[in-house]
């Protein structure tokens, strides 16, 4: 299982400056084909900078195991984060 990107992402409006909440689209590699499926997630910053990543909702007709998908969608909505890619 891997995350190859995130498209069409969409950061909705908020008041608490912290907390992002965004929409898109993962684009995941599961056993050899790719699927394409919508999420939504957010990511808080701590006082101290540390992130932390909550994925909020997945599809459930996908036929793979939840949580090895929301550990790697985590990792990766962290990293872009970090570089400064989500808007």
């Amino acid at each position: 299982m891997k995350v190859l990107e995130l498209q069409s992402i969409s950061k909705e409006e908020g008041w608490i400056y912290y907390l992002n909440r965004y929409k898109a689209t993962a684009v995941l590699e599961i056993l050899a084909k790719q699927l394409s499926v919508p999420i939504s997630f957010s990511v808080e910053i701590s006082p101290l900078g540390q992130r932390t990543v909550e994925i909020d909702d997945l599809p459930s007709t996908l036929d793979y195991p939840v949580v090895p998908v929301k550990k790697s969608l985590a990792e990766f909505i962290t990293t872009m984060s970090i570089n400064g890619t989500l808007p």
